[in-house]
């Protein structure tokens, strides 16, 4: 399993870091206009908006590898969360598109989330 890269400083993201998570649930809508609602995963699961700004064209080049490689949000990766240091497994990309920005020589930018999944 492939692992998110991190940029030539050593870190995963930059600030601000916004964090969450999730946990999806179903509707079941009654023929009375009534409806059920019930938790369909048995636990929460996490989400991490990466905005990265003045990235040099290595790591702007890194990222869209990266990000060729996993097939967009196709394939599952290893992310270390920025905030505990841990690695969690089974992470894929929440965005269909990659969508970076050159603003000059050696300073472009991208953002994009990163969200856990079963599998």
């Amino acid at each position: 399993m492939a692992n998110f890269p991190t940029l030539s400083s050593g870190a995963i993201s930059q600030y601000p870091l916004v964090t969450g998570s999730v946990q999806n649930t179903s509707v079941i809508r009654f023929l009375d206009g009534a409806d059920q609602r019930f938790l369909s995963q048995g636990r929460q699961f996490r989400r991490w908006q990466i905005k990265l700004g003045l990235l040099n064209d290595a790591e702007m080049d890194q990222l869209e590898a990266f990000f060729d490689s996993q097939q967009g949000a196709y394939a599952p990766f290893t992310f270390t969360d920025p905030i505990t240091g841990l690695d969690v497994p089974n992470c894929r990309i929440g965005v269909s598109e990659l969508i970076t920005l050159y603003q000059g020589v050696d300073a472009g930018s991208t953002s994009l989330w990163v969200m856990e999944t079963n599998a």
